[in-house]
C-alpha cells in the first residue's frame, strides 16, 4: 500500500503549485501594441570620434552636407559638446579631396600617414565617417554604410578599400 501514500501526496502538492501559479498577482491583459519594429541603422549623418580605444558614431540629425568632404569638415570642427562627452578627433589631415560614387570612395591627403600601427583609430575615424556620409548622400538609392567600400590614398600609395565594419570590432 506504499503506493498509495505517494498518491494523495502528489495530488497535494500539484494543487498547491496551481494555487500559488494562480494567486501571483498578474492579470490578465488584452493585446499590447509594441510600435514599430526596429528598422537597423538611421539614416542620418554619422560622425565617427574615438572614445577611449574604440570609435563612437554620433548621430548629426541637424547637419546637412552636400558633398563626402563635407562630413570630414563636421569631424575637424569637433563640437564643444563632444569633449564633455570624452569624445575626441585623432584625424590630422592637410589638404584633402575626395573621389568616387556609389559604393566607392577614396580619400585623396597627399603626405598624410595611413599606414602605421598607430593610425588605425583616426582611419577607422575616417572610413566609418565616409562610409555613413556616402551612405547618407545616397540614401535615394538605398546605399547602407557597410556596403561602402572607402579607400585611403596619401598620394604615393592607396590603402583599403576599407569597410567601417572592419575598425568597430
Amino acid at each position: 500500500m506504499r503506493g498509495g501514500t505517494n498518491r494523495p501526496r502528489t495530488a497535494a502538492v500539484a494543487v498547491l503549485l496551481a494555487l500559488a501559479a494562480a494567486g501571483c498577482g498578474v492579470r490578465p491583459t488584452g493585446v499590447v501594441d509594441g510600435g514599430e519594429p526596429a528598422k537597423g541603422l538611421t539614416k542620418d549623418l554619422r560622425i565617427y570620434y574615438v572614445r577611449g580605444s574604440a570609435l563612437q558614431g554620433v548621430t548629426r540629425p541637424d547637419a546637412s552636407i552636400e558633398e563626402p568632404n563635407g562630413a570630414l569638415k563636421l569631424l575637424s570642427d569637433t563640437p564643444d559638446w563632444a569633449a564633455e562627452r570624452g569624445l575626441v578627433n585623432l584625424v590630422r589631415l592637410g589638404p584633402y579631396w575626395t573621389s568616387g560614387t556609389g559604393h566607392r570612395i577614396t580619400l585623396h591627403s597627399p603626405g598624410a600617414s595611413f599606414d602605421s600601427p598607430s593610425d588605425r583609430l583616426p582611419n577607422g575615424q575616417l572610413v566609418c565617417t565616409l562610409a555613413r556620409a556616402q551612405s547618407f548622400l545616397h540614401r535615394d538609392e538605398s546605399i547602407r554604410p557597410d556596403d561602402v567600400r572607402v579607400s585611403l590614398d596619401d598620394g604615393e600609395r592607396t590603402y583599403g578599400p576599407y569597410q567601417c565594419s572592419q575598425f568597430l570590432t
